[in-house]
């Protein structure tokens, strides 16, 4: 199936010179796009993997059998799909531009987050990019994919293929104008760029925040995939949930879940997907902090949707546990306090932020190989690191934190 396109009336309109030149432009990368999905192009990448794709003679073959675009759109997959590897299993059966690549979607976290969507209803996505959330979403249901770039389409068809589904449908054109009422639930990830920099105001959103609550007018049941630091409508959070999403140690989306795909509206959640795909989520409502004047028996460093969500206080409150400072995310408590969205650290020793009585301790520990963290600090821990000369055979971490008496540098060993 190609990217489908509206048809243009007979006789067609008589086009300026500027429009033939637009239009020639518009073209070229879709017809690229197009031969890259095609069998003639499979055989190239299938010969490719095979070979140095660096080598000259390999470069000889392309430039002499294809041509200068041809030639370079092969290597700039091949690139790509290296790189693709870290979020998708099949990256090379997959397609993708440069950053069409980095907004999408990671695999984990998009089979995650399709199971919200009830199965076998006809869905949409929209602003689909290269299709990171479209191949859950199709493998969950019947789902239409919408891009305004067709060469986006094209590669979010194939993905989806690339994965054994199929999708109800592509259409080119702008997210507000699909026709919503059609579909069970809808999910979208609006372009976050302004003047080619990441934003986080929804206003600098394509769509912005009035076409977003003109569609949603249309259809509440919806997903919105926003940066983390959105600052979301108060509205969206009282009748939505939002759910901020960590993989890999990293913050990755923050997702409005509105209509009936929101179970507890007004909550906040906190997901961590683990490395092995195990998901573990807190769900709650911010509340105040407490501030410990000691630094009890383990220090607890929160996962970044935790902090993100503002949720950190809330799960304090409910293990007993209090931050280090109110400057500090870092939690302390008893080491027999478990979960899974806080890693666990024993304290072994408090200093002030001092190299000397430091290298002393970490020699006294027989440290060898540091971990340095730090939060509401901003000190150079690499220049630090060269500073302190580790020279013992075991591991050992120093976490640097305003604490309630001053800043310091906290030694620990890190629980598995």
């Amino acid at each position: 199936m190609r990217c489908q396109h509206t048809l243009e009336p007979e006789p067609p309109p008589r086009l300026s010179q500027y429009d033939k030149m637009e239009s020639s432009e518009q073209s070229a990368p879709l017809n690229l796009a197009h031969w890259l999905t095609s069998r003639e192009a499979a055989e190239w990448f299938a010969w490719l993997s095979k070979v140095d794709p660096q080598a000259i003679a390999t470069l000889s073959k392309l430039r002499q059998e294809l041509t200068a675009e041809q030639s370079q759109a092969i290597l700039n997959q091949a690139q790509l799909r290296q790189r693709g590897v870290k979020k998708f299993t099949r990256a090379g059966q997959m397609f993708f531009t440069r950053v069409g690549q980095e907004q999408a979607t990671d695999e984990e976290i998009a089979a995650y987050k399709a199971c919200r969507f009830s199965p076998g209803q006809p869905l949409a996505d929209l602003c689909c990019g290269i299709g990171g959330d479209l191949i859950a979403l199709a493998q969950r249901g019947p789902t239409m994919a919408v891009d305004a770039s067709p060469e986006h389409l094209c590669y979010a068809e194939a993905n989806v293929a690339a994965y054994d589904a199929n999708l109800a449908g592509t259409q080119c054109g702008l997210a507000e104008e699909t026709p919503l009422q059609e579909f069970a639930a809808w999910h979208i990830d609006p372009d976050r760029r302004s003047d080619n920099r990441r934003t986080i105001k929804l206003d600098h959103f394509s769509p912005a925040l009035p076409q977003l609550e003109m569609m949603l007018r249309a259809n509440r049941n919806a997903a919105l995939k926003l940066a983390p630091a959105s600052r979301l409508p108060p509205e969206w959070e009282e009748q939505g949930e939002c759910e901020w999403i960590t993989h890999h140690r990293e913050c990755k989306q923050l997702v409005v879940w509105l209509g009936n795909l929101a179970p507890q509206p007004g909550l906040r959640r906190a997901t961590r997907i683990g490395n092995a795909g195990q998901i573990d989520s807190f769900l709650g409502s911010p509340n105040h902090s407490y501030a410990s004047t000691e630094i009890a028996a383990c220090l607890f460093d929160p996962d970044p949707a935790l902090v993100a969500s503002g949720l950190v206080d809330t799960l304090a409150a409910e293990l007993n546990l209090a931050r280090v400072s109110p400057q500090s995310h870092y939690l302390t408590g008893p080491l027999s306090i478990e979960h899974p969205l806080l890693s666990r650290f024993e304290v072994q020793g408090v200093e002030k932020i001092d190299t000397k009585r430091l290298k002393k301790a970490i020699t006294a520990a027989n440290w060898g190989t540091l971990e340095l963290k730090q939060r509401g600090l901003e000190l150079k821990l690499e220049a630090l690191r060269k500073q302190l000369k580790p020279r013992g055979d075991g591991p050992g971490t120093i976490i640097f934190t305003p604490t309630t008496v001053g800043n310091r540098a906290i030694l620990c060993q890190r629980f598995e």
